[in-house]
């Protein structure tokens, strides 16, 4: 899979913020934005903008951080792809394609599910920075569906290319699900993470800052989830928070 780091637009939606990060000049900026309400519009060059490089365990610990404890200094830019160009699109639409074949090989969506007639719907891209500016992630979410109204959305490594986060619902493969233990190993397998087993279909991800994975299916409804739970230190009360966390 290749790296996708041209978008057709700039990130139009938290950029200011993303920018308070990522440009030392501008930090001084955001916090009089927080304590004044006041906003500053100052323009982030597109290389600021792109990803730095990282294993995938700390970036799903960055995107575990961003979407369970946004308060622990990690901020986002979004571009919605339908503000994009028609290629960056076209490259989204093959991401999912292949995403969506990816999981199949994995054995996380049964072959019993239809994608012949599985088709791409939107999305958006989202950059993900840690405070200092250390990590970052390019994720994008990716929704489609099928014929046979079945509905598949997930969260990509814009990097790898690879399914890091699935909720989905087969309404015409329910009979085929597997159990949420075996969807949820053979997911965390097929990203090549090293676990660690923490209850029924729940695992924690080795260097991932005690990132935590929760798996579920729904037989009645078809709904299939593997997603980021949460973290160690809060859930089991083990570990050590990171040190904006310890504010909470």
């Amino acid at each position: 899979m290749k790296q996708m780091h041209k978008w057709g637009l700039p990130l139009l939606t938290g950029v200011v913020v993303l920018a308070s990060v990522l440009l030392p000049r501008q930090i001084s900026a955001l916090r009089d934005r927080q304590t004044l309400n006041a906003v500053y519009a100052e323009p982030v060059a597109q290389e600021d903008l792109v990803p730095q490089a990282a294993d995938l365990p700390e970036k799903l610990e960055l995107l575990g951080r961003a979407i369970r404890y946004p308060e622990l200094d990690v901020y986002s830019a979004t571009q919605p792809l339908e503000a994009a160009d028609d290629e960056a699109w076209d490259r989204a639409e093959t991401v999912f394609l292949q995403g969506a074949e990816q999981l199949t090989s994995w054995g996380v969506l049964p072959e019993a599910f239809d994608r012949t007639t599985l088709e791409f719907q939107g999305g958006s891209r989202v950059v993900y920075v840690q405070a200092d500016g250390a990590l970052s992630a390019g994720v994008l979410y990716l929704q489609g569906g099928t014929a046979n109204r079945d509905d598949l959305w997930m969260a990509v490594d814009e990097e790898t290319g690879m399914p890091v986060w699935i909720d989905c619902t087969l309404r015409s493969a329910r009979e085929a699900l597997g159990t949420a233990e075996t969807v949820g190993q053979a997911f965390l397998d097929g990203l090549k993470l090293s676990t660690q087993r923490r209850g029924p279909a729940i695992w924690e991800v080795e260097g991932a800052g005690g990132l935590v994975y929760s798996a579920s299916v729904e037989a009645r409804s078809g709904r299939v989830s593997v997603e980021p739970l949460g973290f160690a230190w809060d859930l089991f009360g083990e570990g050590t928070p990171p040190e904006t966390a310890e504010a909470k």
